[in-house]
């Protein structure tokens, strides 16, 4: 597999008041095409920093990040919104779902703006809620958004989906099928997924592990990954 992103050197640092805070020390890490990369770490490990910096959220104090040719730490805001809408379909713990719209209308705001999305039907099958569509994100289980956050993230057709802790609300149980969704993802779709999370069991399910501490990645192992079901959690 071939890289589809690259940090090379890549350090970020948040100014509070006169001290600099570290946040990632000359993280250097390549995304391969096609795998389920997981970033382990506890909370304040610098692995969401480090995720945002994937997902053009943030730039880089130092370092690059390279998505083919381009470096998104010096590329320009426009360059970097088009990266975001066209390239990245993003997870969230908290599932970041607009209440006052139903799941299929949830998702029809990434197919309005994206290059080449599926239809919002097609993404909501996929996450098997094809017949939820109507509701409401409060009329829905925490499961179920998470499903619809998947489907909208999906919808956009993105070369790689990033998930910022996408079972930290949710029930043993429920975790694991979400788990399992985006391993089908993976497997099934074919997209990379990159997972950041503070559970040793969950990041079982990856293909590598890199591993942070206190902004620094201390290790990055190859694994053979186990199915979600099969998960402790």
């Amino acid at each position: 597999m071939k890289p589809l992103l690259r940090l090379l050197g890549a350090s970020k640092s948040y100014r509070m008041g006169e001290i600099e805070v570290p946040a990632l020390r000359q993280a250097s890490l390549d995304v391969l095409e096609g795998e389920f990369l997981v970033i382990l770490g506890q909370s304040g490990s610098g692995k969401s920093t480090l995720l945002n910096l994937l997902g053009g959220m943030d730039r880089p104090t130092a370092g690059q990040v390279l998505f083919g040719e381009q470096d998104l730490a010096r590329a320009s805001d426009r360059a970097l919104t088009l990266y975001r809408r066209h390239q990245i379909g993003f997870v969230f713990q908290f599932f970041n779902l607009v209440p006052t719209l139903t799941a299929r209308e949830n998702v029809e705001v990434v197919v309005e703006i994206a290059r080449q999305p599926m239809k919002a039907s097609e993404a909501l099958a996929l996450v098997g809620l094809e017949q939820r569509g109507h509701h409401f994100p409060s009329q829905l289980s925490g499961g179920q958004q998470q499903r619809v956050a998947i489907a909208r993230a999906l919808a956009g057709n993105p070369s790689l989906l990033l998930c910022d802790e996408p079972t930290g609300n949710l029930d043993s149980e429920t975790s694991r099928q979400i788990l399992s969704l985006l391993q089908d993802v993976n497997q099934r779709l074919g997209k990379t997924v990159v997972m950041i999370t503070h559970s040793l069991e969950s990041a079982r399910i990856g293909h590598r592990v890199a591993e942070l501490r206190d902004g620094s990645i201390t290790a990055l192992r190859t694994q053979q990954p186990v199915s979600a079901e099969e998960l402790n959690l």
